[in-house]
């Protein structure tokens, strides 16, 4: 990756030899330390040309063909977007970058509805939780993304928007083993034939069969009364595949279910803020995905979080993100360098050349754009450690000793952020570079979802369950109803034609007038 000529002269090879036979050279996809990580990028990158070279490459001209005369853009794992013929070029951009939307939805409504700029944001959805954070306004990012088990399938290399996957959602299989200790996945009934209330064939219990149950989900107002669930079916399946093996009544079984569900989901939030030095009750909670609502609020109440926000285009934050995302590219470049012994005339030559890979950048694909920003980084240790973090740099260029203790003194702030110490007399090891810029391509639009799919609703009460209470009335609230400001006390539930929210008792609700419902624990 310093010097290319090898791996260069092999693709001039390539093309000689077997012309038209995709290939990836790893010092342009993924110029970083460690082998493994590299050559991994670099396969995975090459063989995803084939197929994403046909499909995308088909979709710009049938769109085309077809009369449209926009820009194609597909998102980026990164949390960008690039044009569809770039990333057909470097297909390994596409991998996980439907979840790396969500933060960047997240990182909008942290900021629109509290101004925190530390939030985290989890995407519940039928199969998976995703769990993502927002830090100081930065996403952070990770070059350990899997595809699929974690050290039992492949490492990209490659850096990506860190998100954490369980297994944890709506269509979650709830089960008890031989113990008769109960669990909630990692099992799914999936789409197909889903949960037992769907009525397509599922038998095993699911969370959302148990949020059926409790009465939280009106089984005649599923997806706005498109569909209606099966509730005595879903009851069968509790009081038979939980509540007998565990002696428990069926409203108790179905919050059993809830509750373990709500527990795995809680630790999933630890292991990246608790874990990495974030206390989340600093923290917003963003709740995205369909089954967010169901426990988002129990989420935030046990994670002690200043807020729990449920915008209005939830169900879809993944795609509002999209819709936000900005035109992105970067590059990287490695150039090992110590503090103090600083190689001032090497390192400014790097960020010159990724400087100047920018501005290129900004002349062609980004051309059109509304305004830029370039942001530099590098990528920092202390000395012997074996894995760096990233630091912001203020400017292009370091010309001084004094720049120099600005990028030190950075490191030292930012390893105490991540690991709650730092040692600010030692002195820092650099070992990568990199520039990141940003295109604005749209004016910002406020995102709206549509209000109905179909029915009206009318109840305004129903029995629920909830532990601290038990089986009570609770009152019914049609999200885009409500009025601006106004407090909902709980036991509440709040329903619209794509998600179901749950204001537990303790806990009180109201709709700002951005559209995003703000949850918090009753003073």
């Amino acid at each position: 990756i310093v010097n290319p000529i090898h791996e260069n002269r092999i693709g001039e090879l390539l093309l000689e030899h077997l012309p038209g036979i995709p290939f990836t050279l790893s010092h342009l996809i993924n110029p970083s330390l460690r082998e493994y990580r590299r050559a991994s990028s670099t396969v995975i990158d090459a063989s995803l040309k084939p197929l994403m070279e046909d499909y995308l490459g088909g979709l710009s001209t049938h769109l085309h063909e077809a009369g449209f005369l926009g820009r194609v853009l597909v998102v980026t794992t990164q949390g960008g977007a690039m044009d569809a013929e770039d990333m057909a070029g470097s297909p390994i951009h596409s991998i996980n970058s439907g979840p790396a939307m969500a933060p960047v939805a997240g990182r909008h409504y942290s900021n629109t509805d509290s101004g925190i700029d530390t939030a985290i944001i989890a995407d519940t959805g039928g199969t998976t939780f995703d769990v993502s954070l927002v830090r100081g306004g930065r996403i952070p990012w990770t070059r350990e993304t899997w595809i699929g088990q974690q050290y039992r399938g492949h490492m990209t290399g490659f850096p990506a928007v860190d998100v954490k996957s369980i297994g944890a959602g709506g269509g979650s299989i709830a089960w008890v083993d031989e113990g008769g200790l109960l669990h909630v996945g990692p099992q799914s009934a999936g789409a197909v034939p889903g949960p037992v209330s769907y009525g397509k064939g599922g038998k095993e219990p699911t969370v959302t069969d148990a949020a059926v149950v409790l009465g939280w989900i009106d089984p005649d107002y599923f997806l706005g009364g498109a569909m209606t669930l099966d509730k005595v079916a879903a009851e069968d399946a509790i009081q038979n595949y939980v509540g007998d093996k565990l002696g428990l009544d069926l409203h108790e079984s179905a919050f059993a279910i809830l509750t373990v569900a709500t527990e795995n989901m809680v630790h999933a939030i630890e292991d990246i803020t608790v874990n990495q030095g974030i206390d989340p009750r600093g923290a917003v909670l963003i709740g995205g995905g369909g089954a967010a609502g169901l426990n988002m609020v129990a989420i935030g109440a046990r994670l002690g979080c200043k807020q729990v926000i449920i915008p209005d285009t939830a169900a879809t934050l993944s795609a509002a993100g999209a819709l936000m995302s900005d035109l992105r590219a970067e590059f990287s470049a490695t150039l090992y360098c110590h503090t103090d012994d600083f190689s001032f005339n090497s390192v400014n030559e790097i960020l010159s050349d990724l400087e100047s890979r920018c501005i290129k950048f900004l002349d062609g694909p980004g051309a059109d754009s509304l305004e830029h920003t370039i942001e530099y980084t590098a990528e920092a240790r202390y000395p012997h450690q074996i894995w760096e973090i990233e630091v912001p740099l203020h400017q292009g260029k370091i010309e001084t000793q004094a720049d120099v203790e600005k990028l030190r003194k950075d490191f030292h702030r930012t390893h105490k952020e991540v690991f709650a110490i730092s040692d600010e007399t030692s002195e820092v090891e650099i070992v990568g570079w990199r520039a990141n810029v940003s295109c604005k391509l749209r004016e910002n639009t406020n995102l709206k979802v549509m209000e109905t799919i179909s029915g009206n609703k009318v109840e305004d009460n129903r029995k629920a369950f909830f532990g601290s209470v038990g089986l009570v009335d609770s009152n019914v609230y049609r999200f885009e109803d409500m009025k601006d400001n106004v407090r909902v006390v709980g036991p509440s539930i709040i329903e619209s034609s794509f998600t179901t929210i749950v204001v537990d008792p303790g806990s009180e609700a109201f709709r700002n007038t951005r559209g995003s419902l703000i949850c918090e624990q009753s003073s």
